[in-house]
């Protein structure tokens, strides 16, 4: 019996069924990193496209023209980026 076991898991890794689990742990690291990355860079990149449109947004609401500062909303949307990020990061797996 433990020797058809040990033949089905070596046809499951030639057939790339199985994988390592370091190998599995690695991959899982690299891709939350990148994902990580990828939103602690999205404030310098949305925050003034953000702010042009709510200034817009608010000056038609209002009729006067109300400007809102790319800087100032770089520092709101970073802060709660990394406020989310944090939350997620108490998320643990158990592979």
């Amino acid at each position: 019996m433990l020797k058809a076991q040990e033949r089905r898991i070596r046809l499951q890794k030639l057939k790339g069924e199985l994988i390592e689990r370091a190998r599995a742990l690695a991959l899982v690291f690299r891709l939350a990193r990148e994902e990580r990355d990828a939103w602690v860079n999205w404030p310098a990149r949305a925050a003034a496209l953000m702010a042009a449109e709510l200034s817009a947004s608010c000056s038609d609401a209002t009729g006067q023209q109300i400007a809102v500062e790319p800087a100032a909303m770089q520092k709101v949307l970073e802060r709660h980026v990394r406020a989310h990020l944090d939350e997620l990061a108490e998320v643990r797996i158990a592979l």
